[in-house]
């Protein structure tokens, strides 16, 4: 069976079988900021499994997963990922054990065939409820029922014993093998019933649940009889396109393994927004890259920088199932082209400075560890460093400090930790129905107040002065959602007033964050509500524009630009997108036209209610991080923009005014931001400048006018470098006079002199200017000198060739020096410049040089 056929077929018989089947949730997840990655198929059922969502009870996914915490083994065994794909069925307080194990036993016999005699299930130790299903109901031999302990058969791992606390439970799996004790792990069926508690102690959950996982490339490879995940038939697709790129006769299939396996890895994190950078989630995407370009090389790459080449394979092979990776292919293609850019540098550049550090002195483990989790410098070229120089580092310290990391990572992505971890927040609204927002048809309304909390706890009130949040049926407030910010206002009923000072989901109940400036507030009160209008219309214009300016760059840039984020502000917005370069002026002014030409022809917005597969095949655009429904509000402007928005929006475009562009930069590799103004905002940004021009025209004596300030400007830039050339031209002549004199009675050594100058408003621009007039001398002679401004200290250093071949190399040397000041440097054998922060030990690094000068003399 095809991997393909086989995803279906799971999803297609727990459907039979009364479960709602979800579309994979995003490998970034929406709703939990404590995770970095989506590591199973229940993080997207977290208020279900909490008991805080009772409107499906089954549900069933194929759900993308990422877990990193063992990437060094990725290749190496038969079945380990860093990504895969997770089968799985749910129950919410529904079924329990029973069905649970009825269901997974007829699937793998009937829907997928295997004979039973093939099959052995392993249970926790102490569940013998599980055991008698399995015997008495499924009717599986004893022999064939393997106990097992809390390591193995409970989750999270050992729960018992050492957590963590909160909901867990015993575990029964599937293997196939003829001999029980022996096979392959296909299904675990987790039985989560207990609540652990701070002593030790498992107190029965109210609600029990069930939690599957099959990991889909695992029971592919035993379906289609091969040895590894590695060889299933879509594997086998994507190797043949790795083939290609490698030198005839190369056949390391372990690090092809690995680089199937993070290309796969990397093109469906970045397709769902996790973009590679130096911390967090993005750090860990740089890490999978840089271990992909390096298994592609080391496997016999044709050229280095190959490892993006093996995108279009990948979207070739998914695409059809998960069309994110496939409507984004150009922008992940970018990114990975810009990082393995990145990577290739650090090789050409880490790898020498890494070198001298081994001849440092320092702790090598320590400088191999560094080097290796810091710049992504892989094992064996660290190891090549080392031996390059005749250094030993204890390879046990080394995989200490790499097995500390690991646990970091690992207790970072517990999955038990951190899917229950904000249990508190979801209990605040437990009970409460979903809040019906009023404010897509006004900015009042009348709502009853639900509950009242203060804290992080329910109270009967909260009383004037008191701040806290309050629950209402119904709400004309807009809470933060899709970047726009939650509106502002006040309420008021039965004696009582409240300002609103920012509104915030909890899953979809809207939090009122309030401070109450008269009365009590209590439970069942009924409150007129108002939202402050003004500011309420500030945002729109700002959200209608960012749809506009969304479509406006498509158009200007390309198709490859999407969303990265956003933020739809009163006073101004902002707007993530994928692109690889900056966009010019001229690009910009093209944006600018675009977006004011569809607001002087005060279009109006459609918006309407559609089901999602509709709205899709309309061409609208979904918002990156957005969570859509079955049904989604689409606004429409014209033809020039269609999204899926759940946003307050304008009636037409004419209402924005004005829109004005205010700035454009890169905040991460792919990842540009820009930041415009609407309407009053953008009218005082526009006299802002104009009385910028008038000030600066008053003094340069032009005319009150741009063009004139312009050319008074470029005379004055004309009239300063001239000056700055004759001062220069100064500056050298009498640094050569100088410089020449203190050469001359320099010392000689070796028949060579050792020249030191401080010089601190020089620049090394002049010093290589005056180097390069005293190489005529006829003595051949090092030269180090220094400068330094705001509590930096640069040094220059200069040989003549007589020197250089005689073995001295500057970029050495000044790299030397810089280290003394905790900074860097390097250059040419016979120039180079570095410098900095720690300018105390200015003299120390001079002497350091001059020490290192004299050795090649001697």
């Amino acid at each position: 069976m095809k991997t393909d056929q086989l995803r279906q077929t799971y999803l297609d018989f727990f459907k039979s079988k009364a479960h709602r089947a979800y579309s994979s949730d995003s490998l970034v997840p929406h709703d939990d900021p404590s995770l970095l990655f989506t590591g199973a198929g229940m993080n997207q059922f977290k208020p279900y499994f909490l008991g805080l969502k009772k409107d499906v009870a089954r549900a069933t996914s194929c759900q993308k997963c990422l877990r990193t915490a063992d990437l060094d083994r990725v290749g190496k065994t038969a079945y380990h990922h860093s990504f895969f794909e997770m089968l799985g069925n749910f129950s919410f307080g529904d079924y329990f054990k029973e069905e649970a194990i009825a269901f997974a036993w007829e699937f793998v016999t009937k829907a997928l065939n295997f004979p039973k005699e093939k099959l052995w299930v392993s249970v926790y130790q102490e569940d013998d409820e599980a055991f008698a299903i399995w015997r008495d109901k499924i009717g599986v031999p004893e022999v064939r029922i393997v106990r097992m302990g809390a390591e193995d058969n409970f989750w999270p791992s050992n729960a018992p014993k050492d957590g963590p606390n909160g909901p867990c439970g015993p575990c029964s799996e599937i293997y196939v093998g003829e001999i029980p004790g022996k096979g392959v792990e296909i299904w675990n069926l987790v039985f989560t019933q207990f609540d652990r508690q701070s002593d030790g102690s498992l107190v029965p959950l109210p609600q029990k649940n069930i939690d599957t996982g099959m990991g889909l490339e695992r029971v592919s490879a035993v379906m289609q009889g091969v040895d590894s995940n590695f060889d299933t038939d879509n594997f086998v697709r994507l190797r043949a396109e790795l083939k290609k790129l490698l030198k005839e006769g190369s056949n390391d299939r372990s690090r092809e393994n690995a680089v199937m396996d993070h290309i796969r890895a990397v093109v469906f994190s970045i397709a769902d927004g996790a973009l590679p950078s130096n911390e967090g989630r993005g750090y860990v995407i740089r890490k999978i890259i840089r271990l992909g370009a390096d298994h592609l090389m080391k496997a016999g790459a044709l050229e280095p920088g190959s490892f993006s080449k093996l995108v279009p394979a990948v979207v070739s092979i998914y695409g059809h199932v998960y069309p994110e990776i496939a409507d984004r292919q150009k922008t992940i293609t970018g990114i990975l082209e810009n990082e393995e850019k990145s990577f290739l540098e650090i090789l050409r550049t880490r790898v020498p400075a890494l070198t001298e550090e081994f001849r440092s002195g320092k702790n090598p483990a320590e400088l191999a560890f560094r080097y290796y989790d810091t710049f992504g410098v892989p094992v064996e070229t660290i190891a090549a460093c080392a031996e390059s120089v005749g250094i030993k580092y204890s390879k046990e310290e080394f995989e200490k400090l790499l097995e500390e990391q690991r646990q970091r990572s690992r207790d970072s992505s517990k999955i038990a930790g951190e899917i229950f971890g904000n249990k508190g927040i979801f209990e605040l609204i437990e009970g409460l129905p979903n809040t019906e927002f009023l404010g897509y048809t006004g900015m009042a309304g009348d709502g009853k107040v639900l509950r009242v909390v203060r804290g992080q706890t329910a109270v009967d009130a909260l009383k004037e002065g008191e701040e806290g949040l309050v629950f209402f049926d119904k709400s004309p407030f807009y809470a933060e959602s899709g970047g726009q910010i939650g509106d502002t206002g006040f309420f008021e009923g039965c004696g009582a007033k409240a300002r609103v000072e920012d509104v915030q989901w909890i899953e979809k109940c809207a939090a009122h964050k309030v401070f109450v400036e008269k009365g009590t507030l209590k439970a069942n009160m009924p409150m007129k509500m108002t939202v402050h209008e003004d500011r309420r219309g500030d945002v729109a214009k700002n959200h209608t524009a960012t749809h506009l300016l969304h479509s406006a760059l498509r158009k200007v840039l390309g198709d490859h630009v999407k969303q990265s984020g956003s933020l739809v502000a009163k006073d101004y917005l902002r707007f993530d997108f994928t692109h690889f370069k900056a966009v010019d002026a001229a690009q910009l002014a093209e944006v600018e036209s675009l977006v004011n030409g569809e607001v002087k022809k005060d279009v109006k917005l459609d918006k309407r209610v559609l089901s999602k597969e509709r709205a899709m095949k309309e061409g609208a655009m979904a918002f990156f991080g957005e969570k859509y429904g079955d049904e989604v509000r689409v606004v429409t402007i014209g033809d020039f923009s269609k999204e899926l928005c759940g946003g307050t929006h304008l009636d037409s475009t004419g209402q924005i005014g004005l829109f004005k562009i205010v700035s454009e930069s890169s905040i991460q590799a792919g990842v540009r931001r820009l930041e415009a103004v609407t309407g009053r905002w953008a009218e005082d940004y526009v006299k802002a400048r104009e009385n910028e021009v008038e000030e600066m025209a008053k003094l340069f004596g032009a005319k009150n006018d741009a063009g004139d300030v312009l050319r008074r400007t470029k005379e004055i830039r004309a009239k300063v470098d001239g000056l700055k050339g004759i001062l220069e031209g100064r500056t050298l002549e009498s640094l050569r006079r100088g410089y020449e004199a203190a050469l001359a009675k320099a010392p000689e050594t070796g028949g060579a002199r050792v020249l030191k100058m401080v010089s601190r408003d020089a620049t090394p621009d002049l010093f290589q200017k005056v180097f390069s007039h005293l190489k005529g001398q006829k003595t051949p002679f090092v030269a180090l000198w220094q400068c330094g401004a705001e509590g930096k200290v640069t040094f220059a250093v200069g040989a003549t060739d007589e020197l250089v071949k005689k073995g001295f190399n500057a970029g050495k040397v000044v790299k030397e020096m810089a280290a003394v000041v905790g900074g860097n440097g390097g250059g040419r054998p016979d120039f180079a410049v570095g410098g900095g922060k720690d300018a105390s030990k200015a003299a120390e690094a001079l002497a350091k040089g001059e020490s290192l000068a004299l050795e090649v003399m001697r």
